[in-house]
């Protein structure tokens, strides 16, 4: 058995699903690309990602001295959903975060991989998932793992984008397998179905600035006014355009550490998350990637979706969440009760519990937000009396 006969062995035993191989050239046209999103000021506050980071990313060379070859690994993502019970008002987390974190999940097979290149083959090998100075996506495409979609994902022949992908570069000398001749054609599905336009019309760039993943996860600021109301019941991820996208069809399974347990880890009840402290989120979310978000962050989006799909029922908890030690839960907060004001009613006492929270608030931007709730519960309220109706 030959070394490139035996790393496909080693890899397919530690449980990868798809093993491919590249050579270690420098990724030019991927570097000019993310150099190009960076200077356009399209990959939002990802202050990590410098033009020094995205020179060495691009570079096999500098992730691992002498590297000769680059090993693309992946495993499937394709949580499936489970069946949701009761009336509760409920938020989506993305597929790949209903179970374990799938960094410690690549982390431990990785390991084993790496030692038996080590031990067994003789080679230095270095391995690295999406947080480590390689850009994967790129090197998978050489690689022949799958091809990079219009809405900038690997899509994987029979897994279509439900991949989740991890690199091992090494100095064992390996042929690489050469690039797949496909591309997405005509098909826009994933142009379409983005709700924020994070996807260029033509496919193939993505801005982060709209990107629901990106606000939902890495994002520590305030979301954007202008597209709260387009992030639907998504706290966690997005998978809108990996949902549409007929490569794969959803049909490619899941590594089992990804599978949720119960329904609450793929869609789980608004109103009683807006009820953690840190500890508990800490607790709940533990060895999971949901805790990437943060606490303050979380619970900001759970207030953002209640004023999406929420309704009478979830002023309560929002009520609690308007008294939350974070300015950023507050202030979204505000803004998700005058969102349920908008589509269900508000009335006498919200307005009061929103200027009772005001002349309380101490925060500038907090009180600009329950402010703009106010005209917007107040305006229902004339439109209710001028029509009669009962809000």
């Amino acid at each position: 058995m030959n070394t490139r006969q035996r790393v496909n062995e080693l890899a397919r035993d530690v449980g990868f699903d798809l093993v491919r191989f590249a050579g270690p050239e420098i990724l030019g046209e991927a570097r000019a690309a993310t150099l190009e999103a960076h200077a356009d000021g399209r990959l939002a506050d990802l202050g990590w990602m410098t033009e020094d980071w995205i020179e060495r990313a691009t570079d096999p060379q500098k992730f691992l001295a002498d590297t000769k070859t680059v090993v693309l690994l992946a495993i499937a993502g394709h949580a499936p959903d489970p069946v949701q019970q009761g009336d509760r008002t409920r938020g989506r987390v993305a597929r790949y975060a209903r179970g374990r974190d799938y960094h410690r999940v690549f982390e431990s097979m990785l390991r084993r991989l790496t030692k038996a290149i080590r031990e067994e083959l003789g080679g230095e090998a270095r391995a690295t998932v999406d947080y480590g100075p390689l850009l994967e996506r790129p090197l998978a495409a050489r690689a022949g793992l799958g091809w990079l979609g219009k809405s900038t994902m690997l899509l994987a022949p029979g897994f279509g984008p439900w991949v989740l992908l991890g690199a091992v570069a090494t100095t064992l000398s390996i042929r690489p397998d050469a690039p797949l001749r496909k591309s997405c054609g005509t098909c826009e599905r994933c142009v379409v179905a983005c709700p924020t336009g994070a996807i260029a019309p033509d496919g193939g760039v993505l801005d982060s600035r709209l990107c629901i993943s990106y606000h939902t996860i890495e994002n520590r600021k305030a979301i954007p006014r202008s597209l709260r109301s387009k992030f639907g019941d998504w706290i966690f991820g997005c998978d809108d355009c990996l949902d549409s996208c007929p490569v794969g069809s959803g049909n490619a399974g899941s590594h089992s550490d990804f599978v949720p347990s119960t329904a609450e880890d793929a869609f789980p009840p608004l109103a009683e998350l807006l009820e953690m402290d840190d500890v508990a989120f800490r607790e709940r979310y533990r060895g999971r990637a949901v805790q990437r978000a943060t606490r303050d962050g979380f619970l900001r989006n759970v207030c953002v979706a209640l004023g999406n799909v929420g309704n009478l029922d979830d002023v309560e908890a929002l009520k609690g969440a308007l008294g939350d030690g974070a300015a950023l839960v507050r202030g979204h907060a505000a803004w998700g009760l005058g969102e349920i004001a908008r589509r269900h009613g508000g009335g006498g006492e919200m307005i009061e519990m929103l200027e009772r929270r005001l002349a309380a608030e101490g925060d500038g931007w907090v009180g600009e937000e329950i402010e703009r709730a106010l005209v917007v519960v107040r305006e229902h309220m004339r439109q209710s009396l001028e029509d009669g109706s009962v809000s």
